[in-house]
């Protein structure tokens, strides 16, 4: 007769009630819900169970449990419960990408030391498989690249954009519809998804990547000029997270938003929907696409996870986690070579295009189009003076040396005064 696996989960927020809607709806057979450990006995909630309690030792310490479900969010007490129950020798689930990111190589270590698994799957892009895949199937190929939209709200944003929004109705409409926080600082700035990419970068080349170690870009400076301009010259705008190997052998790591072309897999992913595609050998192209984030997404993997786990109880096997050695070369972002997109607000003056084409000249840009139109429609003013949007893009060439560029152009002048307004804005073209 197979063994009863009994459950706790500590956390009854929104993932916690999906979690137990599944159990109630599917109640899987020989795996028993015991407790849920929560804050305030006395809230009201959506979901009913009957047994609550307050006191996390009811989880942690009780001998009658055998995995324990972590959602409490964020990296303080949940890593403090997630290491005390491991050593307790529970199994563990959880949906935390805050300590999987930053406490991961710890986690991993006590989870073999104590010969219990760790399952993870809810921790990136909600509904869509890639934790266990990477840890599985394509863990017997040779990894290239990861790059992936992992930021629903982000999503939704651009999407909105490219219809004919601007960024703060964008915003706005995302926070009414709870794809957005009050403060969407985390999500927007790119933060959310390099804790995510760097989680996959780990797994995909067995060298712990922090979430320090990525480059991050936001949203906050797109228009809809931007927008428009892309889809003239064929491409989508999109918050890439990407990790790749260079040819040098190191891992580059970033977050930024990019134009990529229209027929590329990631372009006609919209909405709040997540994809990631992952390019190796021999298996060519791994894509897949889904729900990111919400109550039904992520409790479908955790849910998974947790009947993963309860088999790998009654077969008594374990998934051990290792990474070859303390860490990886991540690849200087600023000696990375890319194609982009500038975007210069331009002085209406004789010469102002000539100026800041000889600061491209000077830092040896390869321009491959220029493209201003006039008009009212087009125009905007800085402190007064009528300017027109001038969209540049080129060939591939040196983050370090754009960087350099973007600064001299804000600071350039002349005497018939500043040929560039605001800010120059860039974006990489990801072919």
């Amino acid at each position: 007769m197979e063994k009863d696996v009994n459950v706790a989960i500590i956390g009854f927020g929104t993932v916690g009630s999906g979690l137990v809607k599944l159990f109630e709806k599917n109640r899987p057979r020989g795996i028993n819900l015991k407790v849920i450990i929560v804050k305030n006995l006395n809230k009201k909630r959506k979901v009913a169970f009957s047994n609550l309690s307050s006191d996390v030792k009811e989880a942690i310490e009780n001998q009658g449990i055998d995995i324990v479900v972590e959602l409490a969010g964020g990296c303080n007490p949940a890593l403090e419960y997630i290491l005390s129950s491991i050593k307790n020798g529970k199994h563990v689930v959880t949906a935390n990408k805050a300590v999987i990111s930053e406490h991961g190589m710890e986690i991993f270590s006590a989870a073999e030391r104590h010969n219990v698994n760790i399952g993870f799957e809810g921790a990136v892009a909600g509904a869509i498989p890639i934790i266990n895949p990477l840890l599985e199937q394509l863990s017997f190929g040779e990894i290239r690249s990861i790059t992936g939209i992992l930021n629903g709200t982000t999503n939704f944003i651009l999407t909105r954009m490219s219809e004919g929004m601007d960024y703060s109705t964008a915003l706005k409409i995302a926070q009414e519809k709870g794809f957005a926080e009050a403060d969407p600082a985390f999500d927007v700035s790119g933060k959310d998804a390099a804790q995510k990419i760097s989680i996959l970068a780990s797994l995909a080349f067995r060298k712990w990547i922090r979430p320090e170690d990525v480059h991050c870009e936001g949203i906050t400076e797109i228009t809809p000029t931007d927008i428009g301009y892309a889809k003239d010259l064929g491409y989508a705008v999109k918050l890439l997270a990407s990790a790749k190997k260079t040819s040098a052998g190191d891992i580059s790591m970033k977050v930024n938003p990019a134009l990529i072309r229209n027929d590329h897999h990631l372009a006609k992913v919209n909405e709040e929907f997540n994809a990631i595609l992952i390019e190796g050998t021999p298996f060519d192209e791994y894509f897949n696409v889904g729900k990111g984030a919400g109550e039904g997404p992520t409790a479908f993997s955790v849910y998974y996870d947790v009947l993963k786990i309860a088999d790998m109880i009654r077969s008594k096997k374990t998934r051990k986690i290792i990474f070859d050695g303390p860490g990886t070369k991540i690849a200087d972002h600023k000696k990375v070579r890319t194609e982009g997109y500038l975007r210069l607000y331009l002085s209406h003056f004789p010469g102002a295009l000539y100026n800041a084409l000889g600061v491209l000249v000077r830092h040896k840009w390869n321009v491959k189009s220029s493209i201003q139109r006039g008009g009212m429609d087009n125009e905007v003013i800085f402190d007064g003076v009528k300017c027109l949007p001038n969209i540049i893009t080129h060939e591939p060439l040196e983050f370090g040396t754009i960087q350099q560029t973007l600064q001299e152009l804000e600071s350039l002048e002349t005497d018939k005064g500043k040929p560039v307004h605001g800010k120059p804005f860039y974006m990489r073209i990801e072919n």
